[in-house]
């Protein structure tokens, strides 16, 4: 299995502690039922109380979880053995049946802000064999459905059949497997979670556990400093000497597969935020012009803004996932800064002298991406766009408005549950059809056949070599030719903890309370 090893440490001396632990965290989830919301927030809080079939190390290498073992019978079914002798927070054991309705629910969720149909869409039926053994079968060739549905929580059958998405929030259907069981919810404010000593793994590493979610990075820091919390992530790079200074307090750093990008409506043919010089409406949409993307690129210069701007927390990039992930192709790079390049471009297009554009982003979901956003709006206006106006919100705001379509050009960041570039591919820039587990995050509706054929062919080849080749062909022409998004760069993450802990620096850019460690 592939996993890409990233992790720069700043350590300092001190003594180690359990017991109880208080976690302060930037952003909340939006729902305790685990099939309510693909996203990180979600996925960091909700795997504390459920486990998957398989679970991701902080490598990103596949390890086993609720299921011990996995084979394909043939091009259609796999065999999937189950753990034996696990149960859940109210006693109940887990069995076959749990997984089959976990793995049908999300096809039934009504309103389901990011639902995790992409991950079951490919599954045609589940057939229980026995107590500890189910036999998967697919819709079509599925090489990779370990990446896909072993990231799906289990739920009870028991106390999920029937229940609501605000009967997980009360409590009522929150039982899991996992490490930790369900206490209380204050919206806005905390979870609180107790430590289940009857986990398969084994006895948690705390008793109780305080997911107190602070927006504000300087309270956060400040809670920190104060002692109040224990641990917190999302420290900005203009932080990290201020926390390493005290003695009493750790950073702890690492490379992650979140990918920063800007997404473009090229597919519409007017666009709300484009205008002439003079702030009329444009008629066309300069973004459908893949002369225009191009240029966009060629305006960026990603060393500074990673630099300068990120505090050097990223690595620039010209594609979705970094090295040593499969479908990385080592020939894609990011574009250079070339602003006479850009301009020829522009003109070539019809835009000899530019044109107006009103740009958006997150103003609380990745560290400086309001001031990523001002750089980069800096960077077009040498290039020749007329920047009407820089536009930053929360990101509760702006998920819901880039959804709709809102936007012309908007700052985004994503990051995969998948160890290559299936996921990525899929959700970012896949024709978007929701049903088939295509384009979840394909918020522009970018799309292109010739890219599909080409993803599809990777999804259902069974050789990983050939599969990673079709992948990284798919890219190049999604990505480098088409220019459907423009990437920027990975991120890095920092956490800080009180000294006598440690923190498990993770590529998958996770908060899960199983990356926090009693010691140094």
């Amino acid at each position: 299995m592939r996993f890409i090893a990233a992790a720069l440490c700043v350590v300092l001396a001190g003594p180690a502690e359990a017991g109880d632990l208080v976690f302060g965290r930037g952003t909340e989830h939006a729902a305790i039922d685990p099939h309510f919301n693909d996203a990180g927030n979600d996925v960091s809080t909700n795997q504390n109380i459920f486990d998957r079939l398989v679970e991701m190390n902080a490598r990103q290498e596949m390890t086993p979880g609720l299921a011990t073992s996995w084979r394909a019978l043939d091009a259609l079914r796999w065999e999937i053995k189950l753990r034996s002798g696990v149960t859940f927070h109210d006693g109940t054991p887990f069995g076959p049946e749990d997984v089959a309705f976990s793995l049908d629910r999300p096809n039934h969720l009504v309103g389901a802000a990011a639902p995790w149909t992409r991950s079951v869409a490919s599954v045609a039926g589940v057939d229980v064999v026995d107590a500890t053994t189910i036999v998967v079968r697919t819709k079509t060739p599925k090489p990779m459905l370990m990446d896909e549905i072993g990231n799906v929580f289990i739920v009870s059958r028991k106390a999920a059949t029937g229940a609501t998405t605000e009967d997980f929030n009360s409590g009522r259907a929150a039982i899991g497997t996992g490490p930790y069981r369900f206490v209380s919810w204050q919206r806005g404010d905390r979870l609180e979670l107790q430590g289940f000593k009857a986990h398969w793994r084994g006895v948690p590493e705390f008793d109780r556990v305080t997911l107190r979610f602070i927006q504000n990075t300087a309270s956060r820091i400040a809670d920190l400093m104060a002692g109040s919390v224990d641990v917190i992530d999302g420290v900005p790079p203009n932080d990290v000497p201020t926390v390493t200074a005290r003695k009493e307090l750790r950073v702890w750093s690492g490379l992650t597969n979140r990918i920063t990008f800007l997404a473009i409506d090229s597919p519409r043919a007017v666009t709300p935020f484009a205008t002439d010089l003079a702030g009329a409406p444009l008629a066309k949409n300069p973004l459908a012009d893949v002369r225009v993307r191009r240029a966009l690129s060629k305006m960026i210069n990603r060393a500074a803004l990673v630099e300068r701007v990120a505090g050097g927390q990223g690595v620039v990039s010209g594609q979705i996932v970094p090295p040593g992930q499969g479908g990385y192709a080592a020939d894609l790079l990011p574009d250079g800064l070339d602003i006479e390049g850009a301009k020829r471009l522009l003109a070539e297009a019809g835009y000899p002298q530019g044109f107006g554009l009103t740009i958006h982003s997150s103003n609380d979901r990745f560290p400086e991406d309001s001031a990523v956003l001002q750089a980069l709006g800096q960077m077009f206006t040498r290039g020749g766009i007329k920047i009407n106006a820089v536009v930053s919100m929360p990101f509760n705001v702006i998920i819901g408005q880039a959804a709709q379509q809102k936007f012309s050009l908007f700052l985004w960041a994503y990051n995969s549950g998948a160890p290559d570039a299936s996921e990525g591919l899929k959700s970012l820039l896949a024709t978007r059809n929701v049903a088939a587990g295509m384009g979840g995050s394909n918020r522009t509706q970018y799309s292109n056949p010739a890219f599909d054929a080409l993803l599809a062919q990777g999804l259902a080849e069974f050789d990983e070599t050939r599969r990673d080749g079709l992948f990284a062909e798919a890219t190049r022409l999604a990505v480098r030719d088409d220019v459907g998004i423009i990437p920027l760069y990975w991120q890095k993450h920092s956490w800080a903890t009180k000294a006598g802990l440690r923190y498990e620096t993770n590529v998958q850019d996770d908060n899960a309370i199983r990356f926090v460690h009693p010691g140094e």
